[in-house]
């Protein structure tokens, strides 16, 4: 059906755009009503009604049409790859705006990420469309990695404001026991920085005294070796939550960071990042943020530096 029919799946049933069926922000469903009747301003946009604008993404150069900008492009793509969702989407034979929301806001989000059904897929398609208005009138470029690392936290944020619903307690017939697998994990965070170009490399190893796993993320636009160390730490935290992990120690060899993050202060320089820790710290049921000497985060060092090289090889 399309928008200038009488019915919009938005209001019924059967499309499963309800506002009730949807849990999230009233300004994210009035932003999913101006997406479905075509009333956000991009590219595609401007050319049908003469507006003298690019009609091009910023990012790939396609023509931005609201399926491209919040599907389509390859930006989208790697941050829905990197969302933390039941199953893996492949966004690139999304025809439709409407079909590519009917395919994400049925997955469940994973562990112990905490949110409903579409709750966070509502959240990414919303933060999608912030990180391309940064970009385009502020000029500030988000990696994939910010973008669904706020939209976790814009989701989780939501529905903790929430009041609380009353649930019927009962006895559980089965007395489940924690897996002991994602119970006091270690983390070894580092990050590589390099100031003539701006950019960061993050590595973060985890031990969960049976192996030891390396993981990796870079960014551009960091502007301090602070900073950097602090986008490791989320990039880490934020790990461990797709990982199911619900007690971890991490250790980092920025005693700085660590002393900021365990007095509980909002420094300027970081204080977007370092809020983000705290809402990231809250889903654990336990986490300890220690000071290592650099000798013993060697292993993480090396790998923050091998992606950083990654990104900036000479």
């Amino acid at each position: 059906m399309n928008p200038s029919g009488s019915t919009s799946p938005w209001k019924a049933e059967a499309g499963g755009l309800t506002e009730r069926n949807v849990k999230t922000s009233e300004k994210v469903k009035t932003f999913f009503w101006k997406t479905y009747h075509q009333g956000l301003p991009v590219g595609e946009q401007f050319a049908i009604k003469n507006i003298h604008l690019s009609p091009l993404c910023r990012r790939c150069n396609g023509t931005e049409s609201i399926t491209h900008l919040l599907f389509y492009c390859p930006y989208a793509s790697q941050v829905w790859a990197l969302a933390p969702l039941s199953s893996p989407i492949d966004t690139g034979d999304i025809t439709s705006t409407l079909e590519g929301w009917e395919r994400v806001r049925k997955l469940q989000s994973l562990p112990p990420v905490g949110l409903e059904t579409g709750t966070l897929a509502a959240s990414i398609v919303w933060n999608i469309w912030i990180a391309r208005n940064h970009l385009l009138f502020q000029n500030r470029d988000f990696s994939p990695e910010e973008t669904i690392l706020k939209a976790i936290t814009d989701a989780r944020e939501w529905l903790l404001a929430q009041p609380p619903m009353k649930i019927p307690q009962s006895k559980p017939l089965i007395m489940l026991e924690p897996n002991p697998m994602r119970s006091g994990v270690t983390i070894y965070a580092d990050a590589a920085w390099n100031p003539s170009s701006e950019s960061a490399g993050f590595g973060w190893i985890i031990d969960d005294r049976v192996s030891a796993t390396n993981h990796s993320a870079t960014s551009l636009h960091v502007s301090s070796p602070l900073i950097a160390e602090a986008l490791a730490v989320r990039s880490a935290l934020t790990f461990a939550l797709s990982c199911g992990f619900n007690s971890i120690t991490l250790l980092s060899d920025s005693q700085s960071l660590i002393s900021i993050i365990n007095k509980k202060e909002l420094q300027l320089e970081i204080f977007n990042i370092i809020r983000d820790i705290y809402h990231l710290s809250v889903s654990f049921i336990s986490i300890t943020f220690s000071f290592i000497p650099k000798s013993t985060n060697a292993n993480a060092d090396h790998v923050a530096k091998q992606a950083l090289w990654a990104l900036n090889p000479v």
